[in-house]
């Protein structure tokens, strides 16, 4: 008995500290850089990680990261006018680029129906399929407005007086009210909060850095991709906002 619980212990060990990155969840992120200036080249990274005990954003490079080939990117220019993205693999994100041509809001967006299902375990009714969105923006000078969605999940974001307010999209239509949004602060802390009567979202920034406002939808499909049975579909959408 003494050597069974010994053995278990270690086996526990193993996999909470040896083996950290087991036991979080992981995602896709999005990082744009660039100086606020018309006719500057303004950096679009995706990248592939998780978030520690610590609360720190760990970035990894795995087959999960190899899959970020697979994202379509566009960029919704002040004109309304869709415009590919190239992306390209560097050391730990992808990398694309495009340049503003004037002052406004320029939406960048992004989708990946491309990854295999997740086999959960030997009942085929747990396998998921995994697709993915992305939404940002790059902002120069005054805004553009722009309410309308142009992907299967989407979300728009209006800023006023340092408050943001939400509007999450599914299907091109406003999202049900009660539906949960997760805003994850730039140091990793989440805060849940619902959708309200008029189908939006309140939050107000409290320091600078990367905000990740996640939707996610749970599909009950089910459906053969790439060979493999999956029971239903699970979509996410992360619209990542940096603050200044």
């Amino acid at each position: 008995m003494y050597k069974f619980r010994t053995v278990f212990s270690l086996l526990l060990f193993s996999v909470f500290f040896l083996f950290p990155q087991l036991t979080k969840a992981s995602a896709y992120w999005m990082e744009i850089h660039g100086s606020g200036k018309v006719k500057d080249p303004v950096k679009i990274q995706v990248c592939y990680g998780f978030i520690d005990d610590l609360s720190e954003r760990h970035r990894t490079t795995g087959p999960e990261f190899q899959e970020v080939k697979n994202f379509n990117f566009f960029v919704i220019n002040t004109k309304g006018e869709k415009l590919k993205v190239e992306l390209q693999p560097k050391e730990d994100h992808w990398e694309g680029s495009f340049i503003p041509n004037q002052e406004g809001t320029y939406r960048i967006l992004g989708i990946n129906d491309q990854q295999p299902v997740l086999v959960r375990s030997k009942n085929q009714q747990e396998n998921v399929r995994p697709i993915d969105f992305m939404c940002g923006i790059y902002q120069i000078g005054t805004h553009s407005e722009n309410r309308s969605p142009v992907q299967f999940m989407d979300i728009i974001l209006q800023e006023k007086n340092g408050i943001y307010t939400i509007f999450p999209y599914r299907n091109m239509k406003p999202v049900e009210k009660g539906t949960m949004l997760r805003i994850f602060n730039p140091e990793n802390w989440e805060k849940n909060i619902p959708v309200d009567d008029d189908h939006k979202a309140v939050f107000k920034p409290t320091m600078p850095g990367l905000y990740v406002i996640r939707q996610d939808w749970n599909e009950m499909t089910q459906g053969t991709f790439q060979g493999n049975f999956y029971g239903k579909i699970r979509y996410r959408n992360n619209f990542c906002l940096w603050i200044n």
